[in-house]
C-alpha cells in the first residue's frame, strides 16, 4: 500500500514538472514571438524617419565669382585658388549654412558681369556697390560686408590734386564698368562734365602706372588696395581720402533667379551674425589690417 502511494505521489509530481515546463516553454515561444514584430516596427520607424533626414541635409552648391586681381579683398593664392578678404568672409558665411556650399571662380572684371547673367556661376563677392543700373539687372544681399572709402590718387609732387573739384580739365583712369567709373561720371554729370575719363580693363597697378607715367593725371581706387599696391610696386604715387562722400557700402551681387531668392534671406543672416560675433571685423583685420566692416569703424578714417 506504501508503494501504490509513492508511486502515485511519483507520478503526480511527473505531471507537475511537466506542467510547468510546458508552460515556460509557451511563455518563452510567446516572447519569442513578440521579438520581430518589435524589429519590424523599429525599421519601420527607421524607414519613415530617412526622409526626413535627407531633406534637413540637402545642400545646394553655390558658384561664387570674384575678380582675383584687387588684393587684399581678393588675389590669387599660392595654391592657385582664389583668396583674400572677400573669399575669407564667404567662406565664413558658408560654414554658418549647413544647407549652402560656395564653390569660388576667378573672374575678369571686363567679363564678370556677362557671366553672371550668361549663368556660368550664381553670385559675385568682389568689393561691390549699388547703383541704379545694377539694381535693375541683379539682386543684392541687405546686409553691407564691408565700406569702401574713395580716394584720389594721383604723381608724387604734386600740390593740384586734394579734392574732387581740383580734377576739372584733367583726365581720370577708372576701370570699365566699376564701380568708380559710375561715381566719376555721376561727379561729373553734376558738375559741368570738366573731367576727361579714361577707362581701362580694371586693372588697379596698370591704372596707377598710367598715373605715374603721366598718361592720366589721376585715379580713384580703395586706399586699402592703392597703398599695398604702391608699397609692394614702389611706385611714386600719392593719394588723399575723398572729404565729399561718406564711406561706400559694398555687397554680395546675385543673379536674379528662385535659387538666390531663397538663398539672399540666409546670407543676410549669416552676415549679421559675423556682425555682431565680431568675427567679420576680426577677418577684415587679418586682410585689410583694420576694420572696414561697419560705416562706425571707418567713420575716423574719414578727413573733416
Amino acid at each position: 500500500m506504501k508503494k501504490n502511494h509513492l508511486n502515485k505521489l511519483l507520478a503526480a509530481l511527473f505531471a507537475v514538472t511537466l506542467a510547468v515546463g510546458t508552460l515556460a516553454g509557451c511563455g518563452e515561444a510567446k516572447e519569442e514571438a513578440k521579438a520581430p514584430e518589435q524589429k519590424e516596427e523599429t525599421v519601420a520607424e527607421t524607414a519613415e524617419a530617412a526622409p526626413e533626414a535627407e531633406e534637413t541635409t540637402e545642400v545646394k552648391t553655390y558658384r561664387v565669382a570674384t575678380e582675383g586681381a584687387y588684393a587684399p579683398f581678393n588675389y590669387i593664392g599660392e595654391d592657385g585658388q582664389p583668396d583674400g578678404f572677400d573669399i575669407a568672409v564667404a567662406k565664413a558665411v558658408d560654414e554658418l549654412l549647413p544647407d549652402v556650399e560656395f564653390t569660388y571662380e576667378a573672374v575678369e572684371w571686363s567679363s564678370i558681369f556677362v557671366g553672371l547673367e550668361a549663368e556660368r556661376y550664381d553670385l559675385i563677392v568682389s568689393q561691390i556697390m549699388r547703383n541704379p543700373d545694377r539694381e535693375a539687372k541683379y539682386l543684392f544681399s541687405e546686409v553691407p560686408y564691408s565700406y569702401d572709402l574713395g580716394s584720389i590718387a594721383f604723381k608724387k609732387g604734386r600740390d593740384d590734386i586734394k579734392t574732387m573739384e581740383d580734377l576739372k580739365g584733367k583726365s581720370v583712369v577708372v576701370g570699365v564698368g566699376s564701380s568708380y567709373a559710375n561715381d566719376i561720371e555721376t561727379w561729373n554729370a553734376d558738375n559741368g562734365n570738366e573731367v576727361i575719363i579714361n577707362y581701362g580693363d580694371g586693372d588697379v597697378t596698370k591704372a596707377l602706372l598710367e598715373v605715374q607715367e603721366g598718361r592720366s593725371d589721376a585715379t580713384l581706387m580703395s586706399p586699402v588696395t592703392g597703398s599695398k599696391i604702391i608699397t609692394e610696386q614702389g611706385l611714386d604715387i600719392d593719394f588723399v581720402l575723398r572729404g565729399d562722400q561718406e564711406a561706400i557700402p559694398t555687397y554680395w551681387l546675385f543673379a536674379k533667379n528662385d535659387k538666390n531668392e531663397e538663398l539672399i534671406p540666409k546670407v543676410d543672416e549669416a552676415l549679421k551674425q559675423l556682425i555682431e560675433s565680431g568675427e567679420l571685423g576680426k577677418i577684415s583685420e587679418e586682410y585689410l589690417g583694420g576694420d572696414y566692416t561697419t560705416l562706425e569703424a571707418v567713420k575716423e578714417r574719414i578727413p573733416n
